[in-house]
């Protein structure tokens, strides 16, 4: 214990002031006037920055600046942005726009005959990082440098987008990495160091310290994409898989600083000579990026699997933790489980029989033996099981995760008081790190299917605080048991974000054991699931 500044948003310099930003009303939206004289009067303000539509303020303590924020936001009049989209037809809408498609993972054998098919279609809705702390940072303007303290995840790159955005040259930048208190992705980082820097260019001199408010976290960091997931399978006379047609649309995962040719900070956009973002790309196989996961590691005989890479964004998305792996897996094993059934086999079963990797069977063997699997268990109508199994980026870890559902048909809130996880990563390191690894993993994906979902209407973000995007509280959590299958004479494999694919899995499937009613919607909230508990057939 120091009592020192752990974060960034801790930091504090001398002679430091504080900053804050006004944002409009959605996307796109252009600042028309602005009536500032009653703001610049306001106690212990410095500096009113108006920059095209970019709109911020600078005052001697934090609490003046967040109430001349609040009276800023009054004085500014806005013509608003495009609307959004309808978010009941969002799917719709990201299938219908042009895409860039690829043909991947193809397997040909011989053609099924008499073969019974199957078909599901899945979706995953947009998510926030969901940052415990909002995002910060620390710019200071002096002697024509610009120094920046900030939590990005690549301060090269970050340097580069704010010579473009503040036209400096790169050699007059320096960005300062500081940790930050948590994220897991892509978030406001990158956006609020340049928002920073923007502010300290007029009070040269002087640190400015800018955090973003809550509702500036939700409503402008870039989210994790919605997506959209169809799978179509034939069942051969043996029960198995004869022949497996897979397509996912998605958004790209990964718009960060120079990720892509343009400025890729928020402000940039916003400037009285706009700069424009870089167009989206998607991270090629085999990690993937829309596609990462989608090639089933099963061995079926016949696969093709298209990725429709969408490049027009309706939202703001970039990378969120395991990019598309978490919604492919969900649907992917959401859609073994629908087979097991129809195969009339054991959903354990059924996986085995598709798999000759040693390794895969072994973690899918091991979780079953420690959660105590009893073979075709039906739940009682509250309570069920589930499994869900991956090699994540089917480069990495091998994990298999089973979980338990509660279910209250009444409210129709959906707990999971237990999961348990096999892993096997080969020669296993740091066994504490990797076991917190796949644990913390499980607790944010069972967070991620049970709640989290960003709402929007036409005019704008609807999730603005903990209680329009609510997560996982600690009385929830899950109780985690992790089996760690250590393989001293085999590299080692990445086991960071390895559990949370098979964990939605695990839990989606549960529930359906559970209820006998199927989800193929995330999150798994309560108005879906009275309606799906309510209704004769899966949804």
């Amino acid at each position: 214990m120091t009592g020192g500044a752990a974060y960034v948003q801790d930091l504090r310099l001398p002679g430091m002031l504080h900053g804050r930003v006004v944002r409009p009303p959605r996307y796109g939206s252009k600042l028309e006037s602005l009536d500032d004289a009653a703001v610049k009067a306001l106690p212990g303000v410095m500096a009113v920055v108006r920059d095209g539509s970019f709109l911020g303020i600078v005052a001697v303590r934090e609490e003046q600046a967040i109430k001349a924020r609040a009276a800023l936001r009054n004085a500014a009049t806005w013509t608003p942005g495009p609307e959004l989209p309808d978010p009941a037809r969002i799917f719709d809408v990201i299938r219908s726009l042009p895409s860039k498609d690829s043909t991947i993972g193809v397997k040909s054998g011989a053609a099924p005959s008499g073969a019974r098919t199957f078909e599901a279609l899945y979706t995953k809705p947009y998510m926030s990082h969901g940052s415990i702390g909002p995002s910060c940072a620390v710019a200071e303007f002096k002697d024509g440098k610009m120094t920046v303290w900030t939590h990005s995840q690549g301060v090269f790159p970050l340097r580069i987008e704010l010579a473009k955005t503040l036209k400096m040259p790169t050699d007059a930048i320096r960005c300062v990495h500081t940790e930050g208190s948590g994220c897991y992705g892509h978030n406001g980082a990158d956006d609020v160091a340049a928002d920073a820097a923007l502010l300290a260019r007029a009070v040269p001199g002087r640190p400015v310290r800018l955090q973003w408010m809550r509702d500036d976290e939700f409503g402008w960091e870039p989210y994790g994409p919605a997506m959209v997931m169809r799978a179509k399978a034939a069942l051969g006379g043996d029960g198995k898989v004869a022949d497996w047609q897979y397509e996912v649309w998605s958004n790209s995962h990964s718009t960060r600083p120079e990720s892509t040719t343009g400025t890729n900070v928020l402000p940039a956009w916003y400037l009285a000579e706009p700069q424009r973002m870089g167009p989206p790309t998607s991270p090629p196989q085999p990690a993937g990026g829309g596609d990462r996961n989608a090639i089933p590691l099963y061995d079926f005989p016949n696969q093709r699997v298209v990725h429709h890479f969408v490049q027009d964004m309706p939202i703001r998305v970039s990378a969120l933790r395991t990019l598309g792996a978490y919604a492919n897996v969900f649907a992917l094993e959401s859609f073994m489980d629908e087979l097991a059934a129809a195969a009339g086999a054991d959903p354990i079963a059924f996986r085995l029989a598709h798999l000759t990797d040693p390794r895969a069977r072994g973690v899918i063997e091991t979780v079953a033996h420690k959660a105590g699997w009893s073979e075709n268990r039906k739940g009682d109508g509250t309570r069920g099981r589930g499994i869900g199994f991956a090699k994540y980026k089917n480069l990495a870890c091998y994990v298999a995760v089973v979980a338990d559902v509660e279910v209250d048909r009444g409210s129709g809130m959906v707990r999971v008081p237990r999961a348990w996880a096999a892993v096997d990563c080969g020669l296993i390191i740091n066994p504490d790190g990797l076991a917190n690894q796949i644990e913390g993993g499980i607790v944010q994906s069972v967070s991620w299917t049970v709640m989290e979902e960003v709402r929007f209407d036409k005019n704008g973000i609807l999730a603005r605080d903990w209680a329009s995007y609510p997560i996982l509280t600690m009385p929830d959590a899950p109780k985690v048991e992790v089996e760690l299958i250590n393989r001293p004479n085999e590299r080692s494999l990445g086991a960071g974000e390895g559990s949370q694919g098979p964990a939605v899995a695990a839990v989606v499937n549960a529930f359906a054991n559970a209820t006998g009613k199927r989800i193929r919607d995330l999150p798994l909230k309560p108005e879906r699931v009275k309606a799906v508990l309510g209704s004769s057939g899966d949804r």
